[in-house]
């Protein structure tokens, strides 16, 4: 498949489509590599569930022109867009336009797929082809999978004994819940061989944010170490897998549970007495998701136009732009209200006064209550109700983890998770905060993010909440005014500056 065929392709078929059918096309030494790796063991036959332009195809002929390609594809234009490319097909490919989850009941000696990608909730199919994959595997799948992970557990089904499986996908599911399912299937029998995350996503999925890697899956009975390796440019995939430097990780040590993203990164020791999960002290949550933030959310003039009353309207922080500095006050949020910044939350609930029903009905005639929130919420205008947290961190993040102390009234929309200590905790709050901002702290509590593309990150708030923290007992040896030292020291000039050594010792 070329750079030519695909720009054509793209010159006749609208992103719309393409985004609809999960279409994203394999680099041809992405496509070498895997057919490699499946040809190593002498495979004559080749099966493509997912064809698209048919790179996997081209690889695959180029290294033995004799091999027999079988393969399916459920987009009728992409398929004609192939055919016009080659015209003079042998008999050695068989290629049908079908949908892979029509037929069960096949086995397949080696198997290479870059599988359509889209969320679960574009995944239009998902309500058919889960209950069909659980029917013949046997498995419960969560209805957050993607299509991606539903035709790799159909692949890993249909693999043959003694075949091999190579697969180019998004690698998200290693640190998600729904991705559970999926490593057990992996880790059945020994078969998982290496996962390989590739550093350049952008050059495999340039319209995607999100993770992409290699499955590669041998069913030969051999029980050996997964090697987890990072691909650092596509030239190095010219390169056989045991000429990569990869980290080793026994079968017995990867529970399915767990997140398996950390593997990628170097190994480090951490003072395991000295951690505990930091539900210990309290939980995060997430900030408040409105359904309508342009109508919720207003400046001080907006108010005044609408002669909303003040009782209604609290400080609220609505993007994480807003915040620059670590530590915030309400002389900060007031700061924000005077630039006209739009901070207040209408909590249009509260009140029975003249100007507040006419703003709940200037937002029936917008049909603000007819949006996919606040039409589940009764009345549809009542919001969610939160006191403010101490600790905001950053839901997504680039180089590094946003964590502000809040020492405002603001409470937050989803922009941040909010911690609440508990009765225990309360104490602690600063502690925790400096915790959270330094490297450290940071590097430790980075083993529960998701990871996505163009080193996008992402926690949810039970990844926070099962996040490693010191103990109370490891807190206790920082003398109180060593902590009120550190967080006046962090909001005025950063945490690279002030947290030098306080928690070294948590890590070898």
């Amino acid at each position: 498949m070329s750079v030519e065929s695909v720009a054509r392709y793209h010159s006749v078929v609208g992103l719309d489509h393409r985004r609809r059918h999960g279409q994203f096309f394999t680099p041809p030494p992405v496509a070498r590599f895997m057919c490699r790796w499946l040809l190593k063991e002498g495979a004559r036959e080749i099966f493509d569930p997912a064809f698209g332009l048919g790179a996997f195809y081209l690889a695959a002929r180029e290294l033995n022109p004799k091999i027999r390609f079988c393969a399916v594809e459920k987009d009728a234009k992409v398929l004609a867009h192939f055919r016009e490319d080659h015209p003079n097909l042998d008999d050695t490919i068989v290629l049908s336009n079908a949908d892979y989850f029509s037929v069960w009941g096949i086995k397949y000696s080696a198997i290479v797929c870059n599988p359509p990608y889209m969320r679960f909730q574009h995944f239009a199919d998902r309500h058919r082809v889960i209950p069909e994959i659980e029917k013949h595997l046997g498995r419960r799948l969560s209805g957050y999978s993607n299509i991606a992970s539903a035709f790799l557990l159909k692949s890993l089904h249909e693999l043959a004994p003694g075949g091999r499986l190579a697969y180019l996908m998004p690698l998200e599911f290693l640190n998600t819940g729904y991705g559970e399912t999926i490593k057990q299937a992996l880790l059945d029998k020994g078969r998982l061989k290496a996962l390989l995350r590739i550093e350049p996503e952008g050059e495999v999925f340039p319209d995607a944010i999100t993770s992409v890697g290699i499955i590669l899956v041998s069913d030969d009975g051999i029980h050996e170490p997964v090697k987890f390796c990072t691909v650092q440019t596509l030239d190095q995939l010219e390169r056989n897998l045991s000429d990569f430097p990869c980290r080793s990780v026994l079968t017995e040590e990867l529970r399915p549970a767990d997140k398996w993203l950390r593997y990628f990164e170097e190994p480090c020791a951490l003072e395991r007495g000295a951690l505990q999960p930091l539900s210990m002290y309290g939980s995060f949550s997430r900030g408040i998701a409105t359904g309508a933030n342009e109508y919720f959310l207003l400046s001080r003039s907006d108010a005044a136009k609408w002669e909303l009353p003040t009782s209604i309207l609290h400080p609220c922080i609505s993007r994480s732009s807003q915040i620059k500095q670590m530590l915030i006050t309400d002389d900060d949020i007031e700061r924000l209200i005077e630039e006209g910044e739009r901070v207040l939350l209408a909590d249009l609930s509260s009140s029975q006064e003249e100007a507040v029903k006419k703003y709940i009905e200037f937002g029936e005639r917008q049909r603000f209550d007819k949006r996919y929130l606040t039409r589940m919420r009764k009345p549809w205008f009542k919001l969610e109700r939160r006191q403010p947290a101490p600790i905001l961190f950053g839901v997504f993040s680039r180089n590094g983890f946003k964590v502000i102390r809040n020492k405002s009234r603001a409470v937050s929309l989803t922009c941040f998770h909010c911690f609440y200590p508990n009765i225990f905790g309360a104490r602690f709050v600063d502690h925790l905060f400096l915790y959270f901002c330094s490297s450290v702290g940071q590097r430790i509590v980075a083993r529960e993010v998701r990871k996505y593309g163009d080193k996008l990150n992402k926690f949810e708030p039970h990844d926070l909440n099962n996040a490693l923290v010191p103990s109370p007992e490891w807190f206790a040896r920082i003398p109180e005014n060593v902590i009120i030292e550190k967080v006046a020291c962090v909001s005025r000039v950063g945490a690279a500056s002030c947290m030098r050594g306080l928690f070294d010792d948590l890590i070898g």
